[in-house]
């Protein structure tokens, strides 16, 4: 790398040293570039280092051709509300970008005056993208047909600017430069809410040592100034041109395919090439590679559909229809993580209880306690303790209960009519108190929890049978706020 520093520097010494006036011009530049960054980011000034090739059209009339290279990096501290999907104010980010522009300048002095001033407008395209330096990938936005697309592009612009020229010799000249690209939004293929939320202006001033080489004339006579005075030539009669009517760049005469769409690739009959047989032209195919297997499943810029916009074309999908905003897997089908019937990413409560009935965002079903819930123990004759079964069942209640720590229990336990009442009410009010016991155990808070013994009341069967007295040995749990 020393060495070829070196040759350089002794190249450009050369040039500097030949004689005569001169029309071409090298130079090296550095300066700085801003972008804003639009609503979401906010960009630190970074280092722009490039070159120019210069060629002087006319007496105060110049041409440059020029190409730089810089690397944004985001101000994290910026706080800011809008986002670009997933990136936000406070994302990391670097913006490499690779300029290569022209432009044609004037001057507003004689050229052979040592101090000059210059304006100009040009264009040309900037490649850039927003990338994640912590994986060294570029971020993802939605595009315009709502797909997912890079955050980069390789965008056209527009440029003004302005130099201030110092002539240090017949040779050698420096230029303070300030310039402003205006991003067009050609060749980005943004969501409308991306393209407008990022910044379209690019602002950047170099300072750049230029060498001057290469004239056999001087410059106070060029051709282009007085071309202008020189004859006509002659006007030749040509031949009638030959038609070619859907101007594909074949004639008429020898095309086999005479209405071949507009910037479709041809071969040498006028036919449209396909190369990946899709039925959409090379030249209007933005997907050219589509796989053989997508045929028939390509929208009118030759791209795999995507009808239910979950990211896996239609041809790869297995579950077509998905809801919108449902995460799916590598197959188009919805990932259920919690198995209750609606899918992650519209799920509002991911870590559902099993087997526990859920709303449709997904969260515990709150009409489960609209009404009490009713527990027909087996107590043994006398006794209180409550049988397996519903235990497990008080289990449950119990994590459920987790999910909803506002809600209150009474826990009303009823008896039939066989014995004092003052005994079934002694003995309601201990089956009462040992439920309670047994939530309290399996975690709902004490202070959630009121045991009634309600004895020999509200019967809901008749007494005179086992099965109708078995019906009124119950305890309800009622559910309030």
């Amino acid at each position: 790398m020393r060495r070829f520093g070196v040759t350089a520097l002794l190249l450009l010494c050369a040039i500097a040293a030949q004689g005569g006036e001169y029309r071409y011009s090298l130079g090296v530049s550095g300066g700085i570039l801003y972008s804003r960054g639009g609503d979401v980011l906010r960009f630190d000034p970074g280092t722009l280092y490039g070159g120019q090739i210069g060629f002087r059209l006319g007496e105060r009339w110049y041409f440059y051709a020029d190409m730089g290279y810089t690397k944004l990096t985001n101000n994290t501290s910026h706080a800011a509300t809008e986002t670009f999907g997933v990136i936000t104010s406070a994302t990391p980010i670097e913006a490499p970008m690779t300029r290569i522009g022209g432009s044609l300048h004037r001057l507003f002095l004689a050229p052979q005056n040592r101090f000059n001033l210059s304006m100009g407008i040009g264009g040309g395209a900037v490649i850039w993208k927003y990338t994640d330096p912590a994986v060294d990938t570029t971020f993802k936005v939605k595009g315009q047909r709502g797909q997912m697309v890079d955050f980069g592009a390789s965008e056209l612009f527009f440029s003004a600017g302005t130099k201030l020229i110092f002539r240090a010799s017949d040779r050698i000249s420096i230029h303070l430069a300030a310039q402003g690209d205006y991003l067009t939004g050609g060749g980005a293929e943004f969501d409308a809410a991306v393209d407008k939320a990022r910044d379209r202006w690019l602002w950047s001033s170099t300072l750049s040592l230029n060498f001057h080489f290469g004239s056999v004339q001087r410059a106070d006579k060029w051709p282009s100034d007085s071309a202008w005075k020189a004859p006509a030539a002659p006007r030749v009669k040509s031949a009638a041109p030959r038609t070619d009517s859907d101007n594909d760049g074949i004639p008429d005469d020898i095309d086999r395919c005479p209405s071949t769409p507009r910037g479709a690739v041809v071969d040498a009959y006028g036919c449209p090439i396909d190369s990946d047989r899709d039925g959409v032209p090379d030249g209007l195919d933005d997907c050219p590679g589509t796989p053989s297997d997508a045929r028939g499943m390509v929208d009118v810029d030759g791209c795999p559909v995507d009808a239910d916009f979950d990211g896996v074309p239609d041809y790869l999908d297995s579950c077509l229809g998905t809801p919108t905003g449902a995460a799916v897997n590598t197959i188009g089908c919805p990932i259920d993580s919690d198995k209750d019937g609606v899918p992650d990413g519209l799920d509002d409560c991911p870590n559902s209880l099993p087997g526990v009935a859920v709303d449709s965002r997904g969260c515990l079903d709150m009409s489960m306690f609209a009404k009490p819930m009713v527990f027909h123990i087996d107590y043994d004759p006398g006794g209180f303790e409550v049988d397996s079964k519903n235990k497990s069942r008080l289990e449950q209640l119990a994590r459920v209960l987790a999910f909803v720590p506002e809600l209150k229990l009474e826990i009303n336990c009823y008896t039939d009519d066989i014995g004092t009442e003052a005994d079934n009410l002694a003995l309601s009010r201990k089956r009462a108190l040992r439920i309670r016991e047994y939530l309290i155990v399996y975690g709902v808070a004490a202070d959630r929890l009121t045991a009634n013994g309600r004895g020999e009341t509200n019967f809901v069967a008749s007494n005179q049978t086992a099965d109708g007295r078995a019906k009124n040995r119950r305890a309800e749990i009622t559910f309030y706020r």
